[in-house]
């Protein structure tokens, strides 16, 4: 049987509270943002970004943070509701000051069935790779790249 050494073991328990404090601290900023995205709280969400965030899209698209302000403050113009959504994080890599996180979003929408022509729920769900930074004592979200999204009929 292998022996660990007592400073080993201190360093594994830092090392997992460590990564346990991240994941809170990041899921945190997730549940900020969602509840920020649904009353159009556009001061809460760039709070939460990185000044040189960068948003890749399912589809190849590269959106830079001024252009996501731009779409965001636009939304809020037109006093567009978002849909509410979740984020869970799956998993969590932390490197020094960088997280990157594996998260999923998921947001429930009612729609007309063109066959039946009666509303079914509509679960939606993206799949992140993000790369968080911690900036002083808060993580700032540096960028997003869409994995996957679904879209299927829920019960």
């Amino acid at each position: 049987m292998r022996r660990i050494s007592l400073p080993v073991l201190a360093f594994l328990a830092l090392s997992s509270g460590a990564s346990a404090s991240v994941r809170s601290d990041i899921q945190h900023q997730y549940s900020r943002w969602a509840q920020a995205a649904v009353n159009n709280d556009v001061e809460t969400i760039l709070s939460i970004l990185a000044p040189d965030y960068t948003l890749h899209t399912y589809t190849g698209t590269t959106i830079k943070r001024a252009d996501y302000e731009t779409s965001l403050r636009k939304r809020k113009a037109a006093k567009k509701p978002a849909t509410a959504y979740e984020t869970k994080i799956a998993s969590v890599q932390v490197t020094g000051a960088t997280a990157s996180v594996v998260s999923d979003e998921t947001s429930k929408t009612a729609s007309l069935d063109p066959i039946t022509n009666k509303r079914v729920k509509l679960i939606h769900i993206h799949r992140y790779l993000d790369t968080w930074v911690r900036s002083g004592r808060v993580w700032r979200l540096q960028k997003t790249v869409t994995t996957l999204e679904s879209t299927k009929v829920g019960s």
